[in-house]
């Protein structure tokens, strides 16, 4: 049994992300679709016995369907996610640049392929983020 290298985990990483990318894409269609059919069978339901339900069954579906239009609580103090401005190919890890390094970035500084890569890029502190 050879030991894995780094190229071949980041690749696994990369199929394993792209499957729960499709793994969540196809629970979203499938949550649609039960939504859509358990909207109609509530709507038949609700024209078949409408008419027969008392006040307090009709407030009682009043609030739940209520309960759903409520808006979200705000947040003490709304963080924006600043977008990459770093990555470690290696890695695919990212960093905005803001606050201190992560440790990962850190650690890079040290190695092999940081002498490699800093010898092209004498002017940049990290690799830029390609999107």
């Amino acid at each position: 049994m050879m030991k894995p290298t780094l190229e071949s985990i980041a690749s696994a990483k990369a199929e394993l992300a792209e499957e729960i990318r499709r793994l969540d894409q196809q629970e979203q269609e499938l949550r649609k679709e039960q939504t859509d059919d358990a909207f109609a069978q509530t709507m038949s339901i609700l024209h078949l016995f409408a008419s027969s339900f008392d006040a307090k069954q009709k407030s009682e579906i009043a609030a739940l369907v209520a309960a759903g239009t409520r808006p979200a609580k705000k947040a003490a103090r709304a963080v924006s996610e600043a977008p990459p401005k770093y990555w470690l190919p290696h890695t695919g890890e990212t960093w905005s640049g803001r606050g201190r390094p992560p440790r990962s970035f850190a650690a890079w500084e040290g190695t092999v392929s940081h002498r490699e890569w800093k010898a092209k890029h004498p002017k940049q502190k990290y690799p830029k983020f390609p999107g």
